[in-house]
């Protein structure tokens, strides 16, 4: 038999053989369900196909499209999920101590009220750091679960492409952590909604504003940071960021009739402007000798603001307006502007699967935006044109699972039970170049998939393939037991599990040194566990299960 590291070695080969040759697979025209599923779920199953067949595209679609953003079965296996937590005694900054703990507990903080989160940031309360960070590792925990189990799987893509196009680090610092929660409902409540809604809140919410530094920000000169995101990541993107080409406003294409098609740094500095006073109700003191109330939530400081005449992307702005009517114009502004509707809709268009469009195609996915940008279901609708156009239906799966999107379809396809994600799991994403929430650069993960093409995200794959099975992830849960009686049965059983080529079961036959009929070894768990270990990883490294 051969040894686990041959075998490695062996994959690593065939991982990298199916990037060489993505579109190895058949020609197959329209796509089949499992591509479908693959692009708008974290995973094909063989449960999905069946709904898939069963309901056809469009009554998949819809139902997908209509499922709320609570759902009791989901919420009920987030409730019975614990995280350990340990820390040793401590005191706080006015010598007040707190006790040992090593206990696994309940996520608790999902949501807690915003105002009942502000006494984690108060540092002579006796809290130990990993307290105050604990919302945002709840959240991190409860990811791995939603996108494994949910249901709504359309919504669960949606939201985590939200979370990764308006990226906010869940422990950047204790201010991030503690209102990430809020920040994570907010993704989930508008994945399939209204574009403007959306960059209202994440505009409002205090992870955002910390994240960004622009709760501090206060006028001359009020902080950039958010301003130059908000514009370059969040809404028209770098590629119309054109001060390199105009030194001043009005000599930017469409300004002096009333909108910039791009904009330049003096565009960044009066957004600036216009979202000075923009911060959080977290207690802290005002410069009049008051303090901010401590609610938790977004609070408008119009003494922080500056309130003169403002002049943006060729717009004018009166002095003097209402509070939070510069900051909102802005968004109001942005999220109408043509280049959102062309910058956001191609990076849906990406994460959908589709990574080299036709120009004429976005063109038109951009119309689609942009003609419903005051409807509620904006982005269903802009959903919806993608995954019932011809385009989406004939482009060959070429598309590279991030190594998240890799491992959650994995435990998808094989009925693996995601039950107390642990810090462990997240380790080994990390280790392949993904951190869960906790990207550093507002950039957020790469998209494409030559960012993940390279050999240590290969390298997890295949550790990935091969070990997430094996019971040393803690709070993963996995039997290799299926209804069969031979070894070729077994690797067949893996093989369209994971929707991998016949040839795939032969392999493994090879590989494992047995024959078709062999019988299985009910009777030694760790010897049936390592064949399915293998079985599972020969069949995910085909381009039939890395690409989507």
């Amino acid at each position: 038999m051969v040894t686990r590291r041959e075998f490695h070695k062996g994959l690593l080969g065939v991982a990298l053989a199916s990037l060489a040759a993505p579109r190895a697979m058949a020609n197959f025209g329209v796509n089949p369900p499992s591509v479908y599923l693959n692009r708008l779920t974290f995973g094909a199953t063989t449960d999905s196909v069946a709904e898939f067949d069963r309901l056809g595209l469009d009554g998949w679609l819809e139902n997908q499209l209509a499922m709320p953003e609570s759902d009791p079965a989901i919420e009920a296996r987030i409730a019975a999920a614990r995280l350990h937590i340990e820390y040793e005694e401590g005191e706080s900054d006015t010598g007040e101590t707190w006790a040992a703990v090593d206990e696994m507990r309940h996520l608790t903080l999902l949501d807690a009220p915003a105002a009942e989160m502000v006494k984690f940031m108060d540092f002579d309360l006796p809290f130990d750091f990993s307290e105050r960070e604990r919302p945002g590792n709840e959240v991190i925990a409860a990811s791995f679960i939603r996108a494994t189990h949910a249901n709504a799987q359309l919504r669960e893509v949606m939201a985590q492409f939200w979370h990764n196009h308006f990226n906010a680090n869940a422990l950047k610092d204790v201010e991030t952590a503690v209102f990430f929660p809020e920040y994570d409902r907010s993704m989930r409540r508008h994945a399939l909604g209204n574009f403007r809604a959306l960059l209202g809140e994440t505009a409002h919410a205090p992870t955002m504003l910390y994240y960004l530094n622009n709760a501090s920000s206060r006028a001359s000169p009020a902080n950039e940071n958010y301003a130059r995101e908000l514009l370059e990541l969040h809404t028209m993107g770098a590629a119309n960021y054109l001060n390199d080409q105009y030194d001043s406003w009005h000599e930017v294409p469409g300004a002096e009739d009333g909108l910039a098609e791009g904009y330049i740094d003096q565009d960044v500095y009066e957004v600036a402007r216009a979202f000075s006073g923009w911060t959080v109700g977290d207690g802290d003191w005002l410069d009049d000798g008051t303090d901010k109330p401590a609610t938790g939530e977004f609070y408008f400081a119009r003494l922080w603001h500056d309130p003169y005449q403002k002049r943006i992307l060729g717009v004018e702005f009166e002095a003097n307006a209402a509070p939070m009517a510069d900051g909102n114009k802005v968004l109001d502004i942005l999220a109408a502007h043509p280049a959102t509707a062309r910058f956001v809709t191609e990076k849906i268009l990406r994460r959908l699967g589709l990574e080299t469009p036709s120009e004429a195609f976005k063109a038109r996915i951009a119309e689609v935006f942009a003609k419903a940008v005051h409807d509620e279901d904006q982005i269903a609708q802009v959903i919806r044109a993608i995954v019932l156009s011809e385009e989406f239906a004939t482009t060959t799966p070429a598309k590279l699972r991030t190594p998240f999107e890799f491992v959650i379809a994995l435990f998808r396809a094989t009925g693996t039970q995601v039950k107390e994600p642990q810090y462990d799991l997240y380790w080994q994403l990390e280790r392949a170049g993904w951190t869960q929430h906790q990207v550093s650069p507002p950039t957020g993960h790469s998209d494409h998939s030559a960012d993940w093409a390279n050999t240590r995200a290969l390298n997890k794959m295949v550790d990935f393939a091969l070990y997430a099975h094996d019971g040393d992830l803690d709070g993963i849960q996995f039997s290799p037991k299926v209804a069969v009686k031979t070894w070729g049965e077994y690797g067949e059983h893996w093989a369209r599990a994971l929707q991998a080529p016949p040839e795939t079961a032969k392999a493994f036959l090879k590989g494992m040194e047995v024959d078709h009929s062999d019988s299985l070894p009910f009777d030694d768990d760790s010897y049936l566990l390592w064949g399915a270990n293998n079985a599972i990883a020969l069949a995910a490294l085909t381009p039939h299960f890395m690409f989507r």
